[in-house]
């Protein structure tokens, strides 16, 4: 009883295996080579990069720079839908009426422009994701 007490408060970290088992594999300088460049292009070392692989879990490659401020640009439009909603909302009926003349449309417009912003933010949130190395369990499922 004691020994399941202890085991629920340790936090997960806690739970950890250490790796400390060495296994090698003969290579050719050039496999070598571009097996550390992919690892790095995935911002992994390559212990983890290879432990990823031998679990059948493709890495995917960091964001290159151009990609990273598109990124960014991506995040500012998100957030310039999301003052333009929230300024939409703020507004009387009367007032939306104005700006846009018929309810409808803008009822439509506002939905749209919400589900927009929640792509957005889906999308904004996945490509942040970093890569994983996938733990026993999952790979003994499959």
């Amino acid at each position: 009883m004691e020994q399941n007490i202890e085991e629920q408060t340790q936090s997960p970290e806690e739970k950890k295996e250490t790796r400390n088992v060495f296994i090698g594999a003969k290579v050719t300088p050039g496999q070598k080579e571009y097996i550390k460049s992919q690892a790095d292009q995935c911002g992994m070392t390559v212990s983890d990069y290879l432990l990823a692989c031998a679990y059948n879990y493709r890495p995917r490659p960091r964001l290159t720079k151009e990609e990273t401020d598109l990124l960014q640009n991506l995040g500012n439009c998100r957030s310039d839908l999301v003052k333009y909603t929230s300024a939409l909302r703020g507004m009387s009926t009367k007032q939306r009426m104005i700006l846009f003349n018929q309810v409808p449309f803008m009822v439509g417009w506002l939905k749209e422009l919400g589900n927009i912003a929640e792509s957005v933010c889906q999308f904004l949130n996945a490509v942040k994701e970093r890569n994983k190395i996938p733990s026993n369990e999952k790979s003994e499922e499959v």
